[in-house]
């Protein structure tokens, strides 16, 4: 479907930021409270990290059902699906303290992540003309994810005063109020894709469709997110507190205060998180103007690759400070330019190159922390960080020279 007016497309896309940030209450909460309070739930340490990995195992072949099924039924019906999926996993969590329901739920739970990102991307895509894609799909990822955060703080103030079981079926009843907004979504349905009769484009708009591979570009995509997710969401996310224990010690010093290590974690986590909300949009729309969006995916990169850097050197307050910030730019401001790429590559059914992205980021994320303890066992947390970095920094050559084979318009479709 061609792109709808530019207050069609906002409404489209602050509905789903919003609905997609309600659906992350609970587990954005679970990630929070339970490594605490799993004791007093009965639950063994070894179960939480379970509990916490198997939403994301799950979603590896679920990802390629949802763009499946999108491609098939449209983007609404999945996306309202995994919203209900969403609910009910949530609210169970206040119901049952059997840890093989709990762990039932979190793959729920992997289900409703796999229909909400496909569908949310699939249906921003169709929304946005190619020079919005950039501004619409970093304030949706740069929103829904902050619109939880501040969920998790909530939920944690709850399972404090109120309870465990009480603070997630209250967050439950939150995501219920997304599931109902969700159905404010207008019908909304892809243009089938037009194929030429030579059997070369037939046979590659056909993988296109089925896989999101046919095209060299997207799949560069996705192993590019397989890698990003890696160091980002993998090795950096879950080594971050690691590597200031180990520098900083338990209780450092800041500005003449004595803090908590995990205080100190959290606190830069969540200005990273909101330096992405800020670059995300920002840059996202810089994108659309400048038709720039390759050279502002390898920016990002090189960003992430200096912020790694730094942090293989030895440490200073300033080296720290710019390493965060380099890193909350580049988490801001590469995945939501990645997905309007996609966009910009693609027309019609994009299910599968959408749920082969989010596999990709799904291997990645989920390889990340077990290959950067592993590495840094081995050679220490300097060189895990200074060989992430450079890892990273061969992305920027990468994304240079394999997605500048054919230039992205604002005023040419790509598939002309």
């Amino acid at each position: 479907m061609a792109p709808g007016s530019s207050a069609s497309t906002q409404r489209i896309v602050w509905t789903l930021t919003i609905c997609t940030a309600l659906s992350l209450a609970g587990d954005a909460t679970l990630y929070a409270v339970l490594p605490s309070q799993h004791a007093a739930l009965g639950l063994a340490a070894l179960q939480v990290g379970w509990l916490l990995s198997i939403n994301r195992l799950a979603r590896i072949p679920l990802n390629a059902f949802s763009g499946w099924l999108s491609n098939r039924v449209g983007f609404r019906g999945p996306y309202i699906v995994g919203m209900l999926c969403g609910a009910l996993s949530t609210v169970g969590y206040g119901l049952t303290p059997s840890y093989g329901l709990l762990l039932a739920l979190r793959a729920l739970w992997g289900l409703s992540w796999a229909l909400l990102t496909v569908a949310a991307f699939g249906m921003i895509l169709d929304a946005a003309a190619p020079d919005e894609r950039g501004r619409y799909t970093g304030v949706y990822s740069s929103f829904s994810f902050f619109g939880g955060a501040i969920l998790a703080i909530l939920g944690g103030v709850w399972v404090d005063s109120l309870g465990y079981a009480t603070a997630m079926r209250l967050l439950g009843a939150i995501t219920a109020l997304g599931l109902l907004l969700s159905l404010t979504l207008p019908p909304r349905r892809a243009r089938p894709v037009a194929v030429s009769t030579c059997s070369r484009a037939v046979r590659v708009a056909r993988w296109s469709q089925r896989l999101g591979l046919g095209d060299p570009q997207i799949l560069l995509i996705l192993v590019m997110n397989f890698f990003h997710r890696l160091f980002f969401a993998g090795v950096f996310y879950a080594t971050f507190g690691a590597y200031l224990a180990t520098t900083l010690g338990q209780y450092p010093r800041v500005g003449g205060h004595t803090l908590g290590i995990a205080s100190l974690t959290a606190g830069l986590l969540f200005l990273r998180n909101v330096v992405s909300i800020l670059v995300g949009p920002l840059l996202g729309a810089l994108s659309d103007r400048l038709g720039q969006r390759v050279g502002l995916i390898a920016l990002g990169f090189g960003l992430g690759a200096a912020g790694l850097g730094l942090l293989a050197l030895p440490h200073t307050w300033p080296t720290l400070a710019i390493a965060v910030l380099a890193s909350a730019v580049a988490y801001g401001l590469v995945p939501p330019l990645m997905v309007a790429r996609i966009g910009d590559l693609t027309q019609g059914q994009r299910g599968g190159a959408i749920s082969g992205y989010q596999i990709a980021g799904d291997l990645g994320s989920g390889l990340g922390p077990l290959a950067a303890y592993a590495l840094i066992e081995a050679f220490g947390m300097s060189t895990t960080y200074g060989l992430s970095g450079a890892l990273l920094f061969g992305l920027v050559i990468l994304a240079l020279v394999g997605l500048r084979q054919r230039s992205w318009s604002r005023n040419v479709p790509l598939d002309t």
